[in-house]
This record gives structure tokens, C-alpha cells and sequence, in this order.
């Protein structure tokens, strides 16, 4: 519903028809459509990206090829185009309404610090010091995966997805292993 008619044209009513349910159940489950909105995509989107900052917060690391395969996959993968747009839905509401920038905010800052933590302690077991903060290195990563996602979605034959395991292995190769 949210990809088709959009966040401020899907009502809770469209929403709890499609899905069969009445608007009671809605409420009894969910305080407001951001809510659910919010649940969906932290559920559905932000779940794949947790799990590999997790990863690399715990110590099991991927190589930065690795990484950039894996969010190749996630675009390249029916469900996450869908979910893409959603992701997109979430960034326009985001515009429109400030309280809800709050929650697009909680989305990343979560993924942000387990990235740098993963980022600062593979610096620390190399015995060096990163160039940057590693939260700094942390938003450019996640920036970049914003980016040529973004950019995949629009032009994909411009921007193909082997595109993200090269760019992320060539501009943070000093982050981590390489290999």
C-alpha cells in the first residue's frame, strides 16, 4: 500500500482493508500509521544492514569486497527494489514531517555506531590509528550505499551493481581487511 499510493495516500483504513484486518486491530497493534511505517521498515529493511554492522562489531568481518557484494545483493534482490522504494517513501515523509526525521534518524544512528565500532577495532588489532573518527568512516559508508543505490534505482545501466564491492573496496580499503 505504502509503495503504491504512498505514505500520505495510504490510510489506515486502505491499509488495515488490504491486509483484512479492522481499524481496532490496527490501533490495538499500532499507535499511528508512522508507526507501522517505522516497524515495517525495521522489519523489513534495516534488519540486513543491522545484522552485518553487528557482525563486524562482534569481530566477524568481511572483507570490504565482501560488504559491497552483499549490498549489491540486497538491490539486486526482488524484495529489496521493493523495499528501496519504501526506503524512499520513508525519506520524502521524512521532509514533510519533522517528528518523523526523528525516526528516520534512530535507523541509521544504531547501524552508524555498530559500523564504527567494527571500524575502530579493526583499526585497533592492525596497531593503527584510523585517519578519521571511525563514525565519520561509518556515515561515509553509509552514505555511499545511499548513494549508488539511489543512483542503481534511477540508471541501473549507468550504475550496475558490481559498481559497490570495486568503489567500496577502492575508496576504504585502509578500513579493515582487504582481503
Amino acid at each position: 500500500m505504502f509503495i503504491r499510493r504512498g505514505f500520505v495516500g495510504s490510510s489506515v483504513e486502505a491499509i488495515t482493508e488490504e491486509a483484512g484486518y479492522t481499524r481496532g486491530a490496527f490501533y490495538s497493534n499500532f499507535a499511528s500509521k508512522e508507526q507501522l511505517f517505522a516497524e515495517l521498515l525495521q522489519q523489513r529493511a534495516y534488519a540486513v544492514y543491522r545484522e552485518m554492522a553487528e557482525a563486524a562489531a562482534s569481530g566477524k568481518r568481511q572483507t570490504l569486497r565482501e560488504a559491497g557484494e552483499q549490498l549489491a545483493e540486497i538491490q539486486g534482490d526482488e524484495e529489496g527494489r521493493w523495499l528501496f522504494r519504501l526506503w524512499l517513501e520513508l525519506l520524502a515523509h521524512a521532509g514533510r514531517d519533522e517528528s518523523f526525521r526523528a525516526i528516520a534518524a534512530g535507523f541509521w544512528s544504531g547501524n552508524r555506531a555498530l559500523t564504527a565500532k567494527g571500524i575502530a577495532d579493526a583499526y585497533r588489532d592492525a596497531g593503527e590509528n584510523p585517519p578519521v573518527p571511525p563514525d565519520h568512516l561509518a556515515t561515509a559508508m553509509i552514505a555511499m550505499d545511499i548513494g549508488l543505490a539511489l543512483q542503481h534505482f534511477v540508471d541501473p545501466d549507468a550504475v550496475p551493481l558490481p559498481l559497490y564491492p570495486e568503489l567500496f573496496e577502492l575508496l576504504f580499503g585502509a578500513v579493515g581487511p582487504s582481503s
